[in-house]
């Protein structure tokens, strides 16, 4: 007999099953970030990180000439040395709006502004101090990167006749559910 699984467990499940497909397309290496960082993170904050990591070699292989030759598995952790703070600031601005490459033949361009920039920035800063704490790599070219500014957004508020109809609402209960 199965036991009830939440909503909040089922997609848990589901994005480790994710996490794990996404782990045969990274290099080697990454899987003991990913196996680090377990303890501390959520199954949909590994799942995202691990996007973003496989996007950034797949932007190397795109761009970089040194790399154009190279598949995902080729990488070794020695090359993460090898990438300069200009790479990182080149991989942002190609964020800005790029064709996945996960979906190719289609015509979906996808955008980042400065949340999706902030967060895709910050997964690879993670990913990156990772193995300089273990002394795989001495050199992290993203911490010489300037993080996006994220710009507040306004804050919408009611209006005094939209306070006055809430507070209506509220005392009379017309129009509210049980």
């Amino acid at each position: 007999m199965a036991a009830n699984i939440t909503y909040h467990e089922q997609t848990d499940m589901d994005n480790i099953r994710k996490l794990r497909e996404v782990l045969k397309t990274l290099p080697a290496f990454a899987k003991d970030y990913f196996r680090a960082i377990e303890p501390t993170t959520s199954p949909k904050t590994r799942i995202s990180y691990a996007y973003d990591i496989r996007l950034f070699f797949q932007f190397l292989i795109e761009e970089n000439p040194v790399y154009k030759h190279h598949s995902i598995k080729d990488f070794r952790v020695q090359d993460l040395e090898a990438i300069q703070p200009v790479d990182i600031e080149e991989y942002l601005e190609y964020l800005q709006a790029y064709t996945d490459p996960q979906n190719e033949g289609s015509n979906n361009t996808k955008t980042n502004h400065e949340l999706g920039l902030k967060r895709k920035l910050a997964s690879l800063r993670s990913f990156y101090r990772y193995f300089i704490q273990h002394e795989d790599i001495m050199y992290n070219p993203v911490d010489l990167v300037t993080m996006p500014k994220v710009h507040d957004k306004a804050i919408t508020r009611l209006d005094i006749d939209e306070v006055a109809l809430l507070l209506d609402q509220a005392e009379s209960g017309d129009k509210l559910s049980e």
